[in-house]
């Protein structure tokens, strides 16, 4: 596991430190400068060009993770895979367009009651989603040679900082709306352009095309399996997408403003969990070529373990300060906060759950995973409508949290039931029981009158009273082990200061 653990902590690292930058754009900048409905519009513009996206890539992104492994070769130019791969989506995008402009009245239709600022600046999605085609492809194939960082950092760090300045201007009254949505889009296209410069740059833009025995061997294959990786790419991100699309449709676009900024919120649970999906994708493909089951179990075990205790505390820390955190946004977005902890505990169960996604993707039993992200797509439709109509925005949470936790129970039980893999160990049932005692305990301290000083002393208490008693149970070994080697590091500088200082 030492490169998934080396590249997926410097990955985590860029990942904190764009949440920070993000954390400042979506909770000071966008809540305090944009009305809800222009929050709304700027997040449902991003979800709703993955959508687009997803149906394009014609299941590129898969297709790159499972077969690259057996097109790499630097000397014959990958056999013409990049070609290939960018070619195919690019018919992908020509196709979904014109798919998108015949839809476009249907669209408008839905949403022109509840949401017309949606449906007024529709046609800002076709540059957006292209941008995120490419930069999703460039990424996938960048990370297949484990080329894992600039990617990172360039969506990560860079793209937050464009959008840091875009909403500058807006909030400092040097640009109108109008001209904050138009740079807000490049900003969002830049890092499709970084990611094919950098990979001219270290010289994998093999570009030339070219029809090899490989092309003849797995081509024919290689489509299949690429448009079941688009249907069950595009039913996954539809279940996950749905509950706030609906949300602008059934309520209105400030509602689905408040919704995704909890979202995004909760967005910063998994940052460790997408970093080692980057990092581990590739190695389980080619797990999978030498049929190395038990070094698979072994990461799928441990990246269970880690997530599990990574994402609990992430978890805890943002909701025994959620009220603090609150503070610093207009009053309308308090409405959120059973939103958040419900959308929470789902994004929790997905940590939990490991790589039970890309295990199964990457599989030959691909196929199934269609046929349940189908059926939780029907049923996430058919949830969030009943639950929408009696709970509002808690309602879509909550169909939300339902959904997320049954179609990772189904992929553990099939991948144990196929591959006989399972990532749960018993002595792992102590982490959500510790997780309930220090919320409860959280709950009995009375908030301090100083929201700093209160975030402070709350996080240090509770955070102590959760890390300690995991750290001695050895929940996760590698956690533990990065934890003895900080102390240690910690320790060994505090003894050279002090003999400096003699």
């Amino acid at each position: 596991m030492g490169i998934v653990q080396r590249d997926s902590f410097s990955i985590t690292i860029i990942a904190y430190v764009g949440a920070v930058i993000g954390f400042i754009n979506k909770l000071f900048l966008f809540t305090n400068f944009l009305t809800t409905e222009q929050v709304g519009l700027a997040n449902l513009l991003i979800t709703i060009a993955m959508l687009y996206t997803q149906f394009a890539a014609i299941g590129s992104y898969n297709t790159i993770n499972k077969y690259f492994p057996f097109f790499n070769n630097q000397h014959k130019h990958h056999h013409g895979f990049l070609f290939g791969i960018s070619a195919l989506a690019l018919a992908g995008f020509i196709i979904s367009t014109l798919l998108f402009l015949v839809l476009r009245k249907p669209f408008q239709w839905h949403f022109e009651a509840n949401s017309p600022l949606l449906v007024e600046y529709m046609p800002y999605l076709i540059p957006l989603a292209l941008a995120t085609l490419y930069y999703n492809i460039f990424d996938t194939y960048l990370r297949s040679l484990y080329y894992n960082i600039i990617p990172s950092l360039t969506y990560e760090v860079i793209l937050r900082i464009f959008v840091t300045l875009s909403i500058s201007l807006f909030a400092i009254g040097w640009v109108d709306f109008k001209t904050f949505v138009a740079i807000y889009v490049i900003a969002n296209c830049l890092p499709a352009v970084i990611v094919i410069l950098y990979t001219w740059y270290i010289r994998q833009l093999m570009l030339k095309p070219m029809y090899t025995l490989h092309w003849k061997r797995l081509g024919s294959i290689m489509v299949v399996y690429g448009l079941f990786s688009m249907m069950n790419n595009l039913s996954g991100l539809f279940t996950m997408s749905i509950d706030s699309l609906m949300v602008a449709r059934m309520i209105d676009l400030s509602a689905a403003g408040i919704y995704t900024t909890m979202i995004f919120i909760t967005s910063v649970l998994i940052i460790p969990y997408r970093s080692m999906i980057k990092v581990s994708t590739p190695l389980i493909s080619n797990y999978w070529k030498e049929r190395a089951l038990d070094k698979m179990e072994d990461l799928y075990t441990r990246a269970t373990a880690s997530n599990l205790v990574v994402g609990s505390g992430l978890f805890l820390m943002l909701w025994i300060n959620i009220d603090s955190i609150l503070y610093f946004m207009p009053g309308e977005y308090a409405t959120g906060k059973y939103v958040f902890l419900m959308l929470g505990i789902g994004k929790l169960f997905d940590m939990a759950s490991g790589l039970n996604s890309v295990i199964l993707a990457t599989s030959k039993k691909y196929r199934y995973d269609l046929i349940f992200t189908v059926g939780l797509v029907v049923f996430t439709i058919i949830t969030n409508y009943f639950f929408i109509r009696l709970f509002g925005m808690n309602g879509a949470a909550l169909a939300s949290m339902i959904t997320i936790v049954l179609f990772n129970l189904i992929r553990i039980w099939f991948i144990s039931y196929h591959f006989n893999l399972q990532p749960f160990r018993t002595k792992q049932l102590w982490v959500p029981a510790i997780l309930l005692v220090c919320m409860m305990l959280s709950a009995a301290i009375q908030q301090v009158y100083n929201v700093f000083v209160d975030l402070v002393v709350r996080s240090t208490i509770i955070g102590l009273l959760f890390v300690i008693p995991l750290y001695f149970l050895h929940i996760s070994e590698d956690i533990n082990k990065m934890a003895r080697k900080n102390i240690l590091w910690v320790w060994r500088w505090i003894r050279k200061d002090r003999l400096h200082k003699q």
